[in-house]
């Protein structure tokens, strides 16, 4: 099969239900495989690094500072301008502006933070901080990616695990160079990246078993989404954020087939989150300023803390029913806000309203203030691109990736890199 060619409309209906059983191959050790940094973390804090081998710290101009047992401790500090390396008693090594953690073995590990790397460390001093990078090729990279992203999956799940490698290799191709130090960073902000510790033998397997393989649509990477449940519907792109252009591989579809909803089993197919009236106005009036901030620089929301809510009203829905737009009414003032918005107004204190996917109620006293708001709403997430839940029930129903990728992303082609 020439995969740059192929069309996934007519991958899709020939290969349904043929996926091939998986076969562990060597991690490609091809020049071609790019070479990435990932930003561990900024901290003025010092920094311990052991590893499961020998080691050298390596400062500027590639000179040798130090060498470091198997097991042995070293530590980086950010002084000033520069990186100073104490050894395990305490005693400084020397200082230089960039220090490199290597081995000429790639079963180098090493230990920092609690996780394990592959590849190098590279600490740098930034504005009296030191950035902590991970510097190693994109494979590697990709090992500590799928399973944070897709979960821990049984072998029957692999071809979901395959997909999500080829989405989160995408997304890393397409946003290479996205900083100015480094290419990612290891949180959300791109794609949750926790090194070999977070590696299994069915993450690891995806990625090799997909090496080089990427998405594209007009001969470009194509902007990769996903996200955990759709609760029956995916979202089209240009709905759940305004400033995205009309993209025809990110658009609405209904995930069913034979009557079956794919992300039936998530935990989140439906929901329902309930508020007493002050929980629900507290929550609101702690939240709404800073996510309007931008959008309305000259408001003085501090007017809030005197004023009462009274209603929430979904004035737009798009095609997939998710939330478009709503209006926050409080006793003098009210806001129009998205439905991404509203997740994260009508957050906990820990994350975001599941989905924009969703019905209020509102419960009102005898003098018509609020007594109880409920949400009753399906899904987990954004809602554009793959649902991973649908994949992982699609992999077991025994679809390939490839037909996987070319349900979410339709009119896309898979190409090899290397």
């Amino acid at each position: 099969m020439n995969l740059q060619n192929c069309s996934w409309t007519a991958l899709f209906l020939l290969l349904l239900g043929c996926s091939a059983a998986p076969r562990m191959r060597s991690v490609t050790t091809s020049d071609a495989v790019p070479q990435v940094k990932v930003l561990l973390r900024q901290t003025s804090q010092a920094v311990a690094v052991t590893a499961n081998m020998a080691f050298v710290v390596k400062g500027d101009d590639n000179q040798d500072i130090t060498y470091v047992s198997e097991g042995q401790k070293i530590e980086l500090k950010c002084a000033q301008d520069k990186i100073e390396i104490y050894d395990a008693q305490g005693k400084s090594l020397g200082k230089t502006i960039t220090a490199t953690c290597s081995a000429k073995s790639d079963e180098i590990r090493f230990l920092t933070g609690g996780n394990s790397y592959r590849g190098r460390l590279v600490a740098t001093a930034n504005n009296g901080e030191m950035m902590l990078l991970n510097v190693l090729d994109m494979e590697s990279y990709l090992m500590g990616v799928v399973r944070n992203e897709i979960g821990k999956l049984p072998m029957e799940q692999i071809e979901a695990a395959k997909a999500q490698a080829v989405a989160a290799r995408t997304y890393a191709v397409k946003n290479r160079n996205k900083y100015k130090t480094y290419d990612y960073v290891s949180d959300v902000g791109d794609q949750v990246y926790q090194g070999a510790s977070s590696e299994t033998d069915v993450s690891n397997q995806a990625v090799v078993e997909t090496a080089g393989q990427i998405l594209q649509y007009n001969d470009q990477p194509i902007s990769a989404f996903f996200f955990s449940t759709c609760g029956g519907v995916t979202a089209n792109a240009i709905d759940v954020w305004k400033n995205s252009s009309s993209t025809p591989y990110l658009q609405s579809i209904r995930t069913s087939y034979n009557g079956k909803n794919f992300c039936m089993e998530s935990p989140l197919y439906r929901w329902e989150v309930k508020w007493t009236g002050d929980e629900i106005e507290n929550l609101i009036k702690a939240n709404l300023p800073a996510i309007l901030k931008d959008q309305l620089p000259s408001e003085d929301f501090s007017k809030l803390q005197t004023q009462q809510l009274y209603n929430l009203a979904v004035i737009q829905r798009d095609s997939s029913q998710r939330i478009q737009t709503i209006t926050i009414g409080f006793s003098k003032d009210q806001y129009t806000v998205t439905g991404e918005q509203i997740r994260r107004i009508l957050k906990g204190e820990k994350s975001i309203l599941y989905s924009s996917l969703f019905r209020i109620d509102i419960q009102r006293n005898a003098d018509g203030t609020i007594m109880t708001v409920s949400a009753k709403g399906a899904g987990n997430g954004h809602g554009v691109g793959m649902c991973q839940w649908c994949a992982r029930t699609m992999a077991k129903d025994g679809y390939g990736y490839q037909q996987i990728l070319g349900y979410f992303y339709r009119g896309t082609a898979l190409k090899k890199m290397y």
